[in-house]
């Protein structure tokens, strides 16, 4: 691909220019042979090219380039939007700071909008004309209420911001964007905030975004390390699509730099890491196999880059602050000469000595490897986000139809006389008996694995067979690859069985936090799934743990389960106040896995989907070449955006019970009875006391308490008695598309071929046309109407190679 962005853009815009040519030199041409009830016809064609055209000309010169970053835990995320905006507005804090989405438009004059939301607990509004400073303390403001009302109002939506800022990615990172191109950057919530449906909507309009996802290189505890690679995946996952389209940043890299050895053990860690993010990605996502392992991961450290700016600032105060925290953090980066010939006292650094700190600081934080990869990554991903689908739009709008107008009205005229119409109607029997036999075969080897599917279901529901239905729904699924039309698909339905992996991978990682909480004595519940849950929720399954523990269900008793026989009225008490704790917890485990659950089941229906819809425009280019194959002089055409409608959300529930069962019992106690007796030596007189002991029955509540493991095993066994229901509802839902789908191909296919039939007639009925005029005339024209398609139909096939 070109270095230069605009290009491509252009590229495509002057193809559409001659486009209109062609046209207009062909229309003018076969008009001149066209009696008079034609010419409105082609004038209409014309109509709609040149606005086709113009409304394509406008996306291709004013598109919306999208960066949505988002990132792990402490990764600097928001230290590399204000890199990118080549200003601190964006609030940054060594807790958790992104709270709500923030939207950064392009513009010359600044403002800040703070977006009415639900619950807003914090002042709304626009304030134009601001700066910076009181642009960062305002978000700042914001978003400390957010996070300190978050956990006690529950409904709370997360805050929703827009600022208008002229930033230093268009104004000095040396893109070469189209002309007219509207830039934003969208900071996206963190991973502790997707769960709120605000933020849920702003990353669904991320979809045609380019992705910046930070990783945070500081970490070096595995356990938080193993957090910071799932937190990648779940973001991916959020993200939705292919994950070439996202540059992964190895921020704070800096941080090996206090390494003897550094530059040997930065390139192991970062060995290490790629490694791992691919391996992560690729076994939780494996349709993106292929592209995964094409991966740009880079290396970065924001806040050095970013103070590398703010030195270089004019603004003499801004500067030597900068120049402060440099020094206090960063002095590593900084060279040992620039260092011996620094004063001591930052406030006699001059011009040149900052200037100096500030080339460092850039070099070393590896601030320029990160924009040329960045100008990269745009360049590469930028047009297949936009010009595809500006294309398919242009076609729909004109140039389907000018195509099949075009080759169908010389086809007709050609087979216009008495002897060559009659032919022409029997092939167009002809052409639609074998179309129909032609779709009917495809549309059977695209549902045969899926009504397999759906008999199993009722075989096993009716206990006729014991088979296991995901299993056997894998199995199907991939014998579509068998297929010649589906045969380039590899995993990329995957999605379709791997739910269950990615449902169970989850609800494991929830009850193995409770698990350790309760063998450890000491509640953690911070998952990168735990963070999606409703944070109130969380708070109070962690309170009814840590009651469990207080009641001693905890330790041996969590880790091995325990047989209780309650005798007094205390251990009675404490036995049932453990019974309602353990039905307590799945109760409040209940919330959180619902909230969690939510997510996941949103993910993977996402993933279904992507996948179904890949499905379809395979099953679309395989029948749109066979048909045209069968009938080329038709123009059949089945564009995906008309015909690839996924519908009919899916929904999965899942729910949870727990607890344990009391019984009563019966114990014998044994008690001391005192009695006497007379004795021989006291001549029967005297009495000696001695004590026999009695057994009297006494109830008692007895229980087996279960172990941590059992009650888990127990959820487990709950969300896979689901299996059947979910992969009913997957079946059900697959087949209602494939219907749609076939009979939506059905109609565009007899429209088509009802409106060459109508064109055939009204040539029967209007030309006259000899050997000479066929050959002469109506052969060349002919040939003139197949290169117009072919010109149309290449619009565009130029990116795809790229």
């Amino acid at each position: 691909m070109s270095n230069k962005l605009y290009k491509v853009f252009e590229e495509v815009e002057q193809n559409a220019q001659l486009l209109s040519k062609y046209w207009h030199n062909f229309s003018t041409e076969i008009s001149e042979h066209l009696p008079d009830t034609y010419h409105a016809e082609v004038q209409e064609l014309s109509d709609k090219l040149e606005i086709a055209i113009d409304n394509l000309v406008d996306e291709l010169q004013n598109p919306t380039l999208t960066l949505a970053t988002t990132g792990t835990t402490s990764s600097g995320k928001s230290t590399l939007v204000n890199l990118l905006c080549g200003a601190e507005i964006v609030p940054v804090a060594v807790s958790e700071m992104s709270a709500g989405s923030v939207t950064i438009e392009y513009s010359e004059k600044k403002s800040l909008i703070i977006h009415e939301t639900p619950g807003a607990l914090w002042e709304c509004g626009e304030w134009t004309g601001i700066n910076d400073e009181r642009i960062y303390q305002r978000l700042h403001d914001v978003m400390i209420s957010y996070i300190d009302n978050r956990e006690k109002q529950a409904n709370l939506a997360c805050p929703q911001s827009t600022i208008s800022y002229p930033f230093r990615l268009i104004k000095e990172s040396k893109l070469e964007l189209p002309r007219g191109v509207k830039v934003r950057i969208m900071d996206l919530p963190g991973l502790a905030y997707v769960g709120d449906e605000g933020n849920a909507s702003v990353i669904k309009q991320c979809r045609e975004a380019l992705c910046l996802v930070t990783y945070n290189s500081a970490e070096t505890d595995n356990e938080k390390v193993r957090s910071l690679l799932q937190e990648v995946v779940e973001q991916v996952k959020d993200l939705g699509g292919s994950p070439a389209r996202m540059l992964f940043i190895l921020n704070r890299i800096d941080i090996f730099r206090a390494d003897r050895n550094w530059p040997e053990t930065e390139n192991r860690f970062v060995d290490k890491a790629i490694c791992s993010i691919k391996h992560e990605l690729s076994d939780q996502l494996k349709e993106y196999t292929e592209d995964i392992e094409k991966l740009q991961v880079i290396k970065l450290s924001t806040w050095a880059a970013l103070l590398a700016l703010q030195i270089k600032q004019h603004d003499e105060i801004y500067s030597l602050e900068a120049c402060k925290k440099a020094d206090n953090h960063f002095n590593g980066l900084i060279d040992e000469k620039i260092l011996e010939d620094l004063p001591r006292k930052i406030e006699k650094w001059s011009r040149h000595d900052r200037n100096r700190v500030a080339d460092t600081l850039w070099q070393k934080s590896y601030a320029e490897e990160f924009q040329q990869s960045l100008r990269e990554h745009i360049s590469q991903h930028f047009p297949r986000l936009v010009i595809p689908q500006a294309i398919e739009r242009f076609n729909i709008a004109a140039g389907n139809a000018i195509t099949e107008w075009a080759l169908q009205t010389t086809t007709a005229i050609l087979n216009s006389s008495e002897e060559r119409y009659q032919q022409e109607c029997e092939k167009i029997l002809w052409i639609r008996s074998t179309l129909d036999s032609f779709l009917q075969i495809s549309d059977n080897n695209l549902r045969e694995p899926f009504e397999k599917i759906d008999n199993k279901i009722k075989q096993v529901l009716a206990e006729d067979s014991e088979d296991d239905l995901v299993l056997y729904l894998e199995k199907n699924i991939r014998t579509l690859n068998n297929i010649e039309a589906y045969n380039e698909l590899g995993d990329k339905l995957c999605s379709l069985y791997e739910w269950r992996r990615g449902i169970g991978k989850g609800i494991n990682q929830v009850l193995e936090s409770v698990a350790k909480s309760l063998e450890n004595g000491r509640v953690i519940l911070d998952t990168p799934n735990l963070k999606k849950a409703n944070a109130l929720n969380v708070n109070l399954l962690g309170n009814c743990l840590k009651r469990l523990v207080n009641l001693g269900y905890t330790s041996s008793v969590a880790k091995s389960g325990k047989k209780m026989e309650a005798r007094t009225e205390d251990e009675k008490n404490k036995l049932k106040q453990l019974n309602e704790e353990l039905n307590e917890l799945a109760i409040h485990l209940n919330l959180v896995m619902e909230d969690v659950l939510k997510q996941i089941c949103s993910q993977e229906i996402d993933r279904m989907y992507q996948a179904v819809v890949e499905l379809f425009k395979c099953h679309l280019s395989y029948i749109e070449k066979g048909t045209n194959d069968i009938a080329p002089n038709i123009a059949i055409r089945f564009p995906d955006s008309q015909l690839i409608r996924v519908d009919n959300k899916l929904t999965f529930n899942l729910r949870f019970k727990a607890g344990f069962a009391i019984t009563s019992g019966n114990w014998q106690e044994a008690i001391q009875v005192e009695k006497t007796k007379r004795t021989w030596y006291t001549l029967w007189l005297g009495r000696k006391t001695y004590y026999e002991t009695e057994y009297k029955t006494r109830s008692s509540d007895n229980a087996e308490i279960p172990s941590i493991e059992q009650l888990l095993e127990n959820w487990q066994f709950q969300v896979k008695a689901e299996d059947k229901e979910i992969v009913k509802k997957i079946s059900c839902w697959l087949l209602e598309q494939i219907d749609s789908l076939k009979k939506n191909v059905e109609k565009i296919q007899n429209d088509i071929i009802n409106r060459y039939e109508d064109r055939l007639y009204t040539a029967n009925k209007e030309i006259t046309t000899d050997y000479e005029m066929q050959k002469n005339v109506w052969q060349p024209m002919q040939q003139k109407a197949q290169y117009l398609a072919e010109e149309f139909y290449s619009l565009g096939i130029n990116l795809k190679d790229e």
